[in-house]
C-alpha cells in the first residue's frame, strides 16, 4: 500500500543540501591550525658568529694574497686539490650560516660579550632590541653575506683567484655594514687612507 507520508518541500531541500556538503579535507584543517616550528634553536647569533661565520670567513680571506716571512714571500692561493676542497667547504659553511642567522627566535647572546665581540660599544640587550626593531635590515645584511659567499663559492669552483679576491672584499664590506649597524653603531669611522693626516 503506498505511503501517504510526504516530506515538506522546504525540509526536503534542507536534507539534500546537508547531504551534499563534504567535510573539509584534512590538509585544510591542518592549515587552519597554527603550525609548530620544526626547528629547535640552541645556539645564539654570537655562537654562530664565533663557531661558523668568523672561522670560515677568516679561512677564506686567507686563501688569497701573499705573506712574507723570514723564508721569503709565499702565495696563499690553494695549490692542491685538497686545499681547494677545504676552501669550498669553508664557503659552504659561511653560506649556510647566514640561513641560521635569519631564523626567527634566535637570541643575540646568552652572556656578556667581550670588548672585541661588541666593539666596545653595545651590550647584548641593546643589540637584541635594535635587531627586533630593525629585523628587515638584519635579514638584508644576512642575505647580502649569503650572496657574496655564493660568489666566493663560484670563484673557488672555477679556481678564479681574481674572483676570490673580489668576493673577499665584498664579504668584508657586508660583515662590516652589519656590525656597524647593530654591534657598534657609534664607533669612530676607521681611517680609509694610508696618507698621513694633514
Amino acid at each position: 500500500m503506498p505511503s501517504k507520508f510526504k516530506l515538506p518541500l522546504a525540509a526536503l531541500a534542507f536534507v539534500l543540501a546537508a547531504c551534499s556538503q563534504e567535510a573539509p579535507p584534512p590538509a585544510a584543517k591542518a592549515a587552519a591550525q597554527p603550525q609548530e616550528s620544526p626547528f629547535q634553536i640552541t645556539a645564539t647569533i654570537q655562537d654562530i658568529m664565533d663557531s661558523e661565520v668568523d672561522p670560515s670567513a677568516d679561512a677564506l680571506w686567507a686563501t688569497t694574497g701573499f705573506v712574507a716571512d723570514k723564508t721569503g714571500v709565499h702565495d696563499k692561493t690553494p695549490h692542491t686539490d685538497a686545499e681547494w676542497s677545504t676552501a669550498r667547504k669553508n664557503a659552504l659553511i659561511l653560506i649556510e650560516a647566514t640561513n641560521l642567522l635569519r631564523m626567527d627566535g634566535r637570541k643575540v647572546a646568552e652572556r656578556e660579550l667581550d670588548k672585541e665581540e661588541k666593539g666596545g660599544v653595545e651590550d647584548p640587550a641593546i643589540i637584541q632590541k635594535n635587531l627586533e626593531m630593525n629585523r628587515a635590515a638584519f635579514i638584508g645584511f644576512a642575505r647580502r653575506l649569503h650572496e657574496v659567499g655564493t660568489s666566493m663559492l663560484q670563484a673557488i669552483q672555477k679556481r678564479d683567484v681574481a674572483g676570490m679576491d673580489k668576493a673577499g672584499e665584498e664579504m668584508d664590506a657586508a660583515c662590516e655594514a652589519c656590525h656597524r649597524t647593530f654591534w657598534y653603531p657609534n664607533a669612530v669611522e676607521p681611517i680609509q687612507t694610508l696618507e698621513p693626516p694633514k
